[in-house]
């Protein structure tokens, strides 16, 4: 048995297990190369799988949104480290002035808590809930530039 032959009798055996799970929703599983798993992007398939004539077997992610995001991560390795992500995401100073005043914007209590638990676990001074989570807005921002820039004007417009 050659070495294709070999990882297409895994990816078999993989999908059948997958198929027997008998839970409703899985979380997010990391390969040890920084890859999303086998199962992982079976449930991806399975959640964004909107067909009512072959409904697909197996488990699910918890939602659409952890399904779009493995499928926009598809095949990639994700390498943010921590101090990648406290450097990016917490440290920068840019939103942290207390002379700046912003429209309050309710916040669901779980990211809330999430945040201020990063925050006093990454041992940066001052660190607030509204600089971190403008760092993030700052980040998702200029990231999709041009694709929020072209939502703006009116691409992709959801009909009624």
């Amino acid at each position: 048995m050659d070495e294709t032959e070999e990882e297409k009798g895994d990816f078999l055996e993989v999908r059948k297990s997958f198929e027997k799970d008998p839970r409703k929703v899985i979380e997010i599983e990391m390969d040890k190369d920084g890859r999303f798993s086998e199962r992982t992007r079976y449930a991806m398939e399975n959640t964004l799988n909107l067909s009512l004539l072959s409904p697909p077997e197996g488990p699910k992610l918890a939602s659409e949104a952890e399904a779009l995001f493995v499928l926009s991560k598809r095949g990639t390795v994700l390498e943010t480290t921590e101090t990648d992500f406290i450097e990016g995401y917490i440290s920068p100073m840019v939103y942290r002035s207390s002379s700046m005043k912003f429209p309050q914007v309710p916040i669901a209590p779980k990211f809330v808590k999430m945040i201020k638990d990063m925050n006093a676990g990454s041992g940066v001074p001052h660190a607030t809930i509204t600089s971190t989570i403008n760092n993030i807005l700052d980040r998702f921002f200029s990231g999709y530039l041009l694709v929020s820039n072209r939502v703006k004007m009116g691409y992709g417009k959801v009909e009624e």
